[in-house]
This record gives C-alpha cells, structure tokens and sequence, in this order.
C-alpha cells in the first residue's frame, strides 16, 4: 500500500487558537457596537414608515447573510488572515488587493475613531468631562488595547468572546425592560407623524445602506481566517451562528424600541436607548444605559485591534505594502507592526476629532464596489476549479443578492448622497495610481 500523501502546509504563520464558538462571538462583538442604537432612527427617517423600516432590516440581514456565506467560502478555500485582502489578490492580481487596502486604511481606522468618540463622549456626558479630556480617555483606550493586541491576540480573542456575551446580555435586558415599560400608543397621538421620503426608492435604498452600518463586520471573521482550527468545518459554522445572533439581537432591539417609544420618537431621537429606559424607569435609569453604551462601543475596539490590522500584515506578505507590516514577534506570535500601525492611526484620528453619522455613509458607500469585487470573486474561484472544501449553499444567489445590493447601493447613494458615494470611488481610482507608482518605484515586492 502506498503511504498516505503529506498533509498540505499551512498557508498561516499564525497560531490557530479559534473554534466555532470563540469565532461567532468574535464576529458578534465585531458587528455590534453602536450602529443599532444610532441606526434605527436613520432607517424610519429614510423610509417614512415602520413597515418599510422592518423590511429595510431585513433586507440588510439577507445581504450581510449572503455576503458572510460568500466570505466563508473563500475563507475555506485561502484560510489564511487578511481576508478580503487575500480573496482579491487570488482573483484579481496585487493591484486590487492594494486598492482595497489603500481604502482600508482610510476607512477602517476612522470607523474604530469615530466609534471610540461615541463611547467617551457618552461618558463624558455623565462624569462632566471636557472634550479635551474626551479626547484623551480614547486615545488611551485605544492606545492600551493596541498594546495588549501586540502582546497577546489569543488573550484578546478571549476578552472578545466575554464581551460579546455581555453585549447580547445588555441589548437582552434593554428589549426585556422596553416591554416591561407598557406599550408607546398613548403618546403617539401626541407625535408628530414620520417624516415622508421624496423618493419612497432612493430612501429605502439609504436605510438599507443605514442598516449595513450596523450589520458592518459580517466579513470580520475572515480577517483571521489564519488563526482559525480547522478552517473547513470551523469557518462557515462560525459565521452562521454569529449572524443568526445579530439578526436576532437587532430585529428584538427594535421591536423593544418601537414598543417603548413611537415611531416619531424612534425618528427623532439621537439616544434611543437612554431614551426609552428614561421613559420605562426614569431619568437614573437612562444615565445607566448611557454608561452601557459607552461601553458597548468602546469593547469594540477590541475585535477591530484584533481583526483590521491584518489588512495591512496581508498586503506586507503579498509585497504590495512595506514589508515591515509583515513581521510576527517571534515571542508573542503576533502581527505586532501592523496592529501598532492600525493603533496609531486610529488615536490619530481620535486626536483630530471627527464626526459619526457622514462617516458611517461615506464608509459603507465607499466599501460598496469592494463588495461587488468580491462576490465575483466566488464566481472566478469556481470557474478556476479551486477545490471547494465549504460550498455556499442555494449559490448563485448568494452571489447574485450581493451583486443587486451593491449595484442599487451604489444608484441610491448618488441620488441621495452624490457626494458620499463619489468620495468612495474617488478613493479607489486614488489607489489604482498609487499602486502604479509603488509598482515603478519598489518594484512590488521590494521593502
């Protein structure tokens, strides 16, 4: 009999230390931060009514679904970390995984910047802070959780997975106590209705693009894709059972809104849940879910310290970014040059403060074709006959549902927000030339 043939080597040079478990929680603690306290009001704003709001959520589910299933298929398939980073490169060549990063970096960052403000400005709103000392809680927050993200990735994955568990236990007890509160149908009379959209289209385009805020990370986990056991088994179950967390988390969140307050109050509200705790148990109350959503926010920057920075270790390793990125401790086992430059650009950020809600538009709308690039991807990696270790179910339409998505996001945001949504290709064709001269001046591989 012949001797079993070698086993493949493992294309990670990272420690593989997550299971089905500790992923899911990582992608929950990755996708929900302050997107669902901030989106709902966007959404009913855009859409003018509570029917349509529920069914921009929906829609919004079914797209990061299908973009999760398409992620875990590539994942399968180059389980190694850098995710979208190494999906385009395998389909596409250097040039469109630099384009991506290029974009990342501007981006990426500045979504971990503005979500840290959210929480130390809540913060400093009850303990009477200055913006300057704002300023400086976040930038050693994010600072401190750099340094431990460089020291220790499986300690910050664990701290990930208990976070998590506290953030659907909160949004838990936040729903519970909106419906314990009586139902919003007395006051509603009182409100004012909901604002009407001038185009019932172009505005539920704009809160489908306001709920992909709050489903953004669907894609977190295969950013470490390398440091997952049995990448195969491990990675599609992960992401389904992290998603069928946050959708359940997100369609409870706002049924308890809209039981506790009106719609016109959901609308017009920019703190819903102090808000509808004020209203349910009083204003002490409301100081205490502000603290809670200081703290939901700021544990995100965790998984974002733990998952973006290989964006840039991912690119170093292709030779499309400074090869120094690349480098692993050889102690800790840690991309340690790309987290500290991922950290430092985000207290950057912080340090020049910054607005949330034109961020998150212009993020979402600006990663929208990366998005379409990447479903293609899927089709490209069949075609070549690449083996299909997990094999998304129901394709094509995974595939098809996000390339619809990204074309009617892309329509709606220039009718909508021309601006935003230029702004995001702009960038990209930024990258295309950058890449051309990085190409001619160090030769794409050279440090």
């Amino acid at each position: 009999m012949d001797p079993a043939p070698p086993a493949a080597p493992d294309p990670s040079r990272l420690p593989r230390h997550l299971g089905v478990w500790n992923g899911a929680l990582l992608l929950v603690t990755y996708t929900i931060g302050v997107g669902i306290l901030q989106s709902p009001g966007v959404v009913l704003r855009n859409t003018g009514s509570v029917a349509l709001g529920y069914a921009a959520w929906l829609v919004g589910a079914v797209v990061a679904v299908c973009g999760a299933l398409v992620m875990a298929e590539l994942a399968a398939r180059t389980p190694r970390s850098g995710g979208t980073t190494v999906f385009l490169r395998e389909a596409y060549g250097p040039r469109a995984a630099f384009v991506y990063g290029w974009t990342a970096m501007f981006l990426a960052p500045l979504a971990t910047a503005a979500i840290t403000l959210v929480s130390v400005r809540n913060l400093g709103a009850i303990l009477g802070w200055s913006p300057g000392v704002q300023t400086a809680v976040g930038v050693s927050w994010v600072g401190g959780i750099t340094l431990l993200a460089m020291r220790s990735g499986r300690l910050v994955a664990r701290i990930v997975g208990g976070v998590g568990i506290f953030k659907v236990s909160a949004l838990g007890t936040v729903v519970v106590l909106c419906f314990a509160g009586g139902n919003a149908a007395a006051p509603v009379a009182a409100m004012p209705a909901l604002p009407v959209p001038d185009s019932l289209w172009v505005g539920f385009g704009l809160a489908v693009v306001a709920t992909m805020f709050a489903y953004d990370g669907w894609d977190g986990l295969a950013l470490v894709a390398g440091e997952v056991r049995d990448p195969a088994r491990n990675l599609p179950r992960a992401t389904l059972l992290g998603m069928a967390i946050i959708l359940a988390v997100y369609l409870a969140v706002n049924t308890g809104f809209l039981h506790a307050l009106s719609p016109a109050q959901v609308a017009t509200t920019p703190a819903l849940a102090a808000t509808a705790m004020e209203r349910v148990l009083g204003a002490e109350a409301s100081r205490v879910v502000t603290v809670f959503v200081a703290c939901s926010a700021a544990s995100t920057v965790f998984s974002s310290l733990l998952c973006n920075p290989r964006i840039f270790f991912a690119l170093a390793e292709e030779g499309q970014f400074f090869r120094v990125a690349s480098r692993v401790h050889p102690a800790w086992a840690t991309p340690w040059v790309a987290t500290l430059a991922y950290g430092g650009l985000t207290v950057t950020y912080i340090a020049s403060g910054g607005g949330f809600e034109t961020l998150t538009r212009y993020m979402i709308l600006g990663f929208l074709p990366i998005y379409g690039l990447v479903a293609f991807a899927a089709i490209l990696a069949r075609r070549r006959g690449r083996p299909a270790v997990f094999a998304m179910p129901l394709y094509p339409w995974p595939v098809i549902l996000m390339l619809v998505y990204v074309v009617a996001g892309l329509a709606s945001g220039f009718a909508g927000d021309a601006a935003a949504a230029a702004g995001g290709l702009c960038l990209m064709a930024a990258g295309v030339g950058v890449h051309a001269l990085w190409s001619r001046t160090r030769g794409g591989t050279r440090d």
